[in-house]
């Protein structure tokens, strides 16, 4: 990766970290009204958008709107 594009890249990263939300697994269960083991499962299936820091999963807001967006489009 030549030098601007990363460094566009860590700009990018850096703005969004800024501008996001990151919320725990109990959080996201709380705001969609499901139970953590659920929310466990999804993220283990792959069908919820999340990432790990060291053992514990979070969840970009941002993209979980994305993703609630995405599925009331198509049903």
């Amino acid at each position: 990766v030549c030098g601007w594009a990363f460094s566009f890249w860590v700009q990018t990263a850096a703005n969004e970290m800024n501008d996001t939300a990151y919320l725990t697994v109990e959080e996201v269960a709380k705001r969609f009204g499901v139970n953590v083991t659920t929310v466990y499962r999804l993220v283990q299936q792959g069908r919820l958008p999340a990432f790990k820091i060291g053992n514990q999963w979070r969840f970009s807001e941002i993209r979980l709107r994305e993703w609630v967006a995405d599925r009331e489009r198509v049903g």
